[in-house]
């Protein structure tokens, strides 16, 4: 939305598993994200504008 409306900049993070690389089953896989991954890179908006910018 406020990409598309030119207000700011927006950026969208993702966490992702690979099972096969980490030496696990796609269960283990998320339950490691969910347990180790995600408190460390925790999910949220951290900034965001009070109001949108007037051109």
């Amino acid at each position: 939305e406020y990409q598309r409306d030119n207000t700011c900049f927006s950026f969208v993070e993702v966490l992702s598993t690979c099972p096969t690389n980490w030496g696990m089953s796609p269960d283990e896989a998320d339950k490691w994200l969910e347990t180790d991954m995600m408190p460390y890179y925790p999910l949220g908006i951290f900034k965001q504008p009070e109001a949108p910018r007037a051109d």
